[in-house]
């Protein structure tokens, strides 16, 4: 039996979908996402997973000086591979314009659309008071007419736009029919994505496929038929059941995702204080399988991404 590669941690530092009446422990300002984003990759992360989040109110955001507040300054503190949501837009360019100037090693592929019961997010926190007006609006009645939109065009357009720009995808996939879009795409490109295809199961959003260890397995067997060794595979769970799906995914073989974009919640009535806290709670459960931990040098060579110094240089030519 060939033996286990070791994990890779992607650590999703914030998000869209918890919001600050969730926790007061969820980054928000520049100074935040620098201070949680350097500990956790101290703590093991790897690869770090950003969105951006307006300081004033934390209402998810796309603007750019709000990205060049924090990134920049992260990439300069840890060795962590820079990974950047593109998700948030109407167009494909809208979305990955941040990317555009910023330069992430990963950007990340949404492959499908899908009814998103975001107000189950805010149930699954025991929360129904909110700070915010944003954040009523996010969970409120309009949030039963939530459909993520991820056309085959849109899908399309961001690929070519990242494919123009020579850089790395992460393909995002609520469902088992997601893989097959992605497949799709890329037979369609004829070999022009870069290898290995990294592939993040993101489970356990109503709409898309649960987070219980057969619909994991399922995926990640679909996916092996699909890509074979081609496909670097990261398992993560929405909402409480996150850690857990995280472990059963690592025991499978794939690589992880945690972090306070998809839950602040340990366990019932105690919050995570930070993404660091999740980094060393997830590395303490890996380690008592004997599952190793890779740095980011491995996660680097495993995704064909250069080292640092390296970027650095082509980036000052």
């Amino acid at each position: 039996m060939a033996q286990q590669r070791n994990v890779i941690i992607t650590c999703a530092v914030t998000g869209s979908g918890m919001t600050p009446s969730m926790s007061p422990y969820l980054p928000v300002t520049a100074e935040q996402m620098i201070t949680q984003s350097v500990d956790a990759a101290k703590a093991g992360a790897a690869i770090l997973h950003f969105h951006a989040r307006d300081p004033k109110d934390g209402r998810p955001t796309a603007n750019v000086e709000v990205w060049k507040s924090f990134v920049p300054a992260i990439r300069e503190q840890c060795d962590a591979v820079i990974n950047m949501s593109c998700s948030l837009g109407n167009t494909a360019e809208d979305r990955a314009a941040a990317a555009m100037v910023l330069r992430p090693e990963i950007a990340t592929v949404i492959v499908g659309s899908m009814n998103y019961g975001m107000f189950k997010k805010a149930q699954a926190q025991g929360i129904t008071e909110f700070q915010h007006e944003w954040e009523r609006e996010l969970f409120g009645p309009s949030s039963y007419e939530r459909v993520t939109n991820n056309t085959f065009k849109k899908i399309d357009r961001l690929i070519d736009i990242f494919i123009e720009n020579d850089m790395l995808m992460e393909f995002e996939c609520y469902d088992v029919g997601h893989l097959y879009i992605l497949e799709w795409h890329l037979k369609n490109k004829m070999g022009r994505i870069k290898r290995p295809i990294i592939v993040q199961f993101l489970t356990g959003i109503l709409g898309g496929i649960p987070s219980d260890i057969d619909h994991l397995l399922h995926m990640k067997r679909t996916s092996e038929r699909l890509f074979g060794m081609d496909a670097e595979i990261f398992t993560h769970g929405t909402g409480p059941d996150n850690m857990k799906a995280a472990a059963q995914g690592a025991l499978m073989g794939t690589n992880v995702r945690i972090g306070q974009e998809d839950n602040v919640t340990e366990r019932p009535g105690r919050l995570f204080k930070s993404n660091e806290e999740q980094v060393l709670k997830i590395r303490r459960i890996l380690e008592e399988f004997d599952l190793g931990i890779a740095t980011p040098a491995e996660a680097r060579q495993r995704l064909g991404l250069p080292d640092p110094a390296t970027r650095a240089a082509a980036a000052a030519e």
